[in-house]
């Protein structure tokens, strides 16, 4: 009798178990980072670029990025072309390669650890180290958005919707507005913060409004040309303005141009120097 009732609470504890579905990463990152309103929107707007297990299965990405520096001038004062690679995960594994120059630089970044070569030699000075590393982290950061948003130690906190000024002629949606800041590793308080605004209607981001209280300044980026690569969205045009705390386009500062969008490269490809 007694091996008979062990044998059916066994057998209900198994169906149990199996019974039960799979957590959802996002749901449970969101619990954790998101107020309800928010992890709402952030959801809808995931699932409109391609959901997050499309998105974890990629991996790595290369394109070529096209950058034109405006500094606020109608004709671009600079404009370079460079390819990157790098992995999409939290394993951080990264190569940059400037392309149509004479002495190209390269940046290999392998979790912390740097390497940058101008023409094949070595950099070592830790004065010319100090922005390739933070220029290989930014870079990483602004493709990566909006999934950077489920990043750990980034909370999302909802605010008014808004319809955002208009960036060229045709007129803006009404968008739900979702504050991330992200907590620094000591737990000191930060005021840094981006707004992304996701439109109602199509669920992507129309743009980011940012302030960084290092040198207190506003910037907006617009994104634009939407495309599909497989099953995944991305903003393939972004369009950095200065702007103020209400988030007015004003002078043109930076675009970025992502083509030849390749997802799943093998990564180690001359991060190692093969």
């Amino acid at each position: 009798m007694r091996s008979a009732t062990s044998t059916i609470i066994l057998a209900t504890l198994a169906l149990g178990c199996a019974g039960e579905a799979p957590r959802d990463p996002v749901a449970d990152r969101l619990e954790a980072n998101a107020d309800p309103q928010a992890a709402a929107i952030v959801r809808r707007m995931l699932q409109a670029y391609g959901g997050h297990p499309v998105w974890a299965r990629l991996g790595s990405v290369e394109y070529i990025q096209r950058l034109e520096f405006h500094g606020g001038k109608d004709e671009p004062q600079i404009v370079t072309r460079q390819l990157h690679r790098f992995t999409l995960g939290p394993e951080v594994r990264v190569y940059l390669e400037d392309l149509d120059v004479a002495e190209p630089l390269v940046i290999r970044l392998v979790d912390d650890v740097l390497q940058v070569t101008r023409a094949g030699v070595p950099v070592s000075d830790p004065d010319q180290l100090a922005f390739p590393r933070a220029f290989t982290r930014i870079v990483r950061q602004a493709f990566r958005q909006p999934w950077n948003l489920l990043d750990p130690g980034t909370e999302l906190v909802i605010r008014s919707p808004r319809t955002p000024p208009p960036a060229g002629r045709v007129p803006s949606e009404i968008c739900d507005v979702v504050r991330s800041t992200e907590k620094p590793p000591d737990n000191s308080e930060t005021s840094d913060w981006q707004d992304f605004y996701i439109g109602r209607l199509s669920h992507l981001v129309d743009r980011v409004h940012s302030y960084r209280a290092e040198d207190g300044a506003y910037r907006v980026t617009v994104w634009s040309d939407h495309r599909r690569f497989g099953d995944v969205r991305v903003a393939t045009r972004r369009a950095t303005y200065a702007t103020d705390v209400t988030g007015m386009v004003g002078p043109l500062e930076v675009v970025v141009e992502y083509g030849d969008i390749r997802f799943g490269v093998p990564v180690d490809s001359g991060i190692a120097g093969e």
